[in-house]
């Protein structure tokens, strides 16, 4: 036990402190469901959409899943895949059936990874080739019919499930140089790949977006600016300047709030400038004018983080807040 704690806050320490590289390095599947089943990374491995259904609400384009027939399958290829992966999606349900979201993963090869659901927790599951099945769960449930982030790594023989931008849960699998390679089972959506081995299918029932699959083990700071990215695109808004230059131009406070919080701008440029704040579905909540300042009662407003957007003349900033 002791052993398996000193591997675990060595490999905390290198997420959190580890360089990022671009984004885009290592990505070998990019599902962004925005009216299509294509493959945006550099493979395009397109996949096959089964009863799935585009969908949108707000600014955020997604597939909406029956949770009984709807599926997508991407191809057998292995991807490059070898003995990392992450996995980083969107997922919106109110199931607590045991749902698979995503995965690569063929039993009788004793390896694979998973994104899973049981019970309303996300879940990372998977074989190694150690003949054992593993399960890694988040302790808190996202079953609530809101947007939820969840990244899974499998870095070598340590797993890490991520929710929202905050480290879960952690484990050390047996083997010391597991392979997740697997080109005999499709990268499956919202359905368990092996249907032919007569186990009842595993289907989603919700709503997913944003898939990405990456051959590399992504670090935090990487995962967070994926969670901003598209927390970002689903409210509409253009990225800002470095945080140094926005609080010199504009100031959100309290942040997190309780009953209250106040927009201030620096210096403002046009006659009125315009506040808008946004929930993370990309519903517009408020919409108000203000000069240089504004104050906003939450007491109506849930729990939760919020996207603000403001705009003085050709100016515009974001910022996220979180109501407590």
């Amino acid at each position: 036990m002791k052993k398996f704690l000193f591997l675990f806050f060595i490999q905390l320490h290198v997420y959190l402190f580890a360089q990022s590289m671009n984004i885009n390095d290592g990505l070998v599947a990019y599902f962004p469901l925005n009216n299509d089943v294509l493959d945006y990374s550099v493979l395009h491995i397109d996949g096959e959409n089964h009863n799935a259904v585009a969908s949108q609400s707000g600014n955020r384009s997604y597939f909406h899943f029956n949770g009984t027939n709807a599926y997508i399958l991407a191809g057998d290829s292995d991807r490059g895949i070898t003995s990392q992966v992450s996995i980083s999606v969107w997922v919106k349900t109110t199931s607590d059936t045991l749902q698979w979201i995503v995965g690569k993963y063929n039993h009788a090869f004793d390896k694979g990874f998973q994104v899973v659901m049981e019970n309303g927790h996300a879940q990372l599951r998977g074989r190694e080739e150690s003949n054992y099945f593993y399960i890694l769960q988040d302790n808190d449930s996202i079953n609530d019919g809101k947007w939820h982030h969840i990244v899974g790594l499998f870095n070598k023989n340590i797993w890490t499930l991520i929710v929202d931008c905050q480290i879960k849960n952690m484990l050390r699998t047996q083997s010391l140089n597991p392979q997740y390679n697997i080109n005999s089972e499709p990268l499956a959506i919202s359905i368990y790949p092996q249907l032919n081995n007569g186990v009842d299918p595993l289907y989603f029932d919700g709503d997913i977006d944003e898939i990405r699959v990456y051959n590399r083990t992504l670090s935090i700071c990487e995962i967070c600016e994926l969670h901003q990215m598209d927390t970002d695109d689903l409210a509409g808004v253009e990225k800002n300047d470095s945080p140094e230059i926005l609080n010199q131009v504009l100031k959100v406070f309290p942040n997190p709030a309780e009953y209250y919080f106040q927009v201030k701008l620096q210096k403002q440029v046009s006659e009125k400038a315009l506040l808008q704040l946004f929930n993370m579905e990309g519903k517009l909540i408020l919409d108000k004018t203000f000069d240089k300042t504004t104050k906003i009662n939450t007491a109506t407003l849930p729990q939760g983080t919020y996207i603000i957007k403001v705009m003085d003349g050709n100016n515009k900033f974001t910022q996220k807040l979180i109501i407590q």
